[in-house]
């Protein structure tokens, strides 16, 4: 468990960084545009606030925290349309992005749906380029996290939430696709621990835990 701990202090990290950031909007495709972080023939890097297109034809603003004159937080503004009424689509923000420790890869990434509300969070722990951790949201309140602790593209712990508290916990211990250990929680705790000993997927033995006086 101590490298679910270890992600899990990192993926708070970020996200108190994300959220002391909230003002500063950010976003890109799957890492900053190349022809922005180092453009070629000396063309001159968009200036904190102006406004570009992108290749998918979104808008995107661009910010220099660092001032660095080097965009390290984007804003990614397109067309939204409305689950509820299919033909009723409004331009608006779609993706934020920040580049936490400025080494052009993006870190964080946000999503927002047609009511402007968060859906999901990508985050990367290690700063390799590679998302290890995504949260999930429904009318703003977290559902969901995904964690890849062996880095090799797929989730291998889940946590699950109702109200924002932990409810339960999957994880893979042997990395094989499946899920293979369970945690139930109780007034914040643990309060069972379901194991599958024989690789079938099916929980084999309950482990109650007992409360502490």
């Amino acid at each position: 468990m101590i490298a679910v701990r270890c992600g899990q202090e990192a993926a708070s990290l970020l996200l108190t960084l994300a959220l002391a950031l909230g003002g500063a909007c950010s976003s890109t495709p799957e890492k900053p545009d190349e022809t922005l972080a180092a453009p070629p023939g000396g063309r001159q890097l968009p200036t904190a606030g102006e406004t570009t297109q992108a290749t998918d034809g979104q808008n995107v603003k661009h910010y220099d925290l660092n001032h660095d004159n080097k965009p390290d937080v984007w804003a990614y503004f397109g067309p939204l349309q409305d689950p509820n009424n299919p033909g009723q689509v409004h331009q608006g923000l779609v993706r934020k992005e920040w580049d936490f420790n400025f080494d052009g890869k993006v870190d964080i990434r946000r999503y927002f749906n047609f009511k402007g509300e968060r859906v999901k969070d990508e985050m990367d722990l290690d700063f390799d380029g590679r998302f290890d951790v995504t949260s999930f949201f429904r009318s703003n309140k977290k559902i969901r996290q995904e964690y890849d602790f062996n880095f090799d593209g797929k989730p291998d712990y889940w946590k699950f939430f109702e109200k924002g508290v932990v409810v339960r916990t999957e994880r893979d211990r042997d990395f094989n696709g499946r899920v293979d250990e369970w945690e139930y929680f109780k007034d914040g705790k643990v309060d069972r621990i379901g194991k599958d000993e024989d690789g079938d997927g099916q929980i084999d033995k309950w482990i109650q835990q007992e409360e502490s006086e």
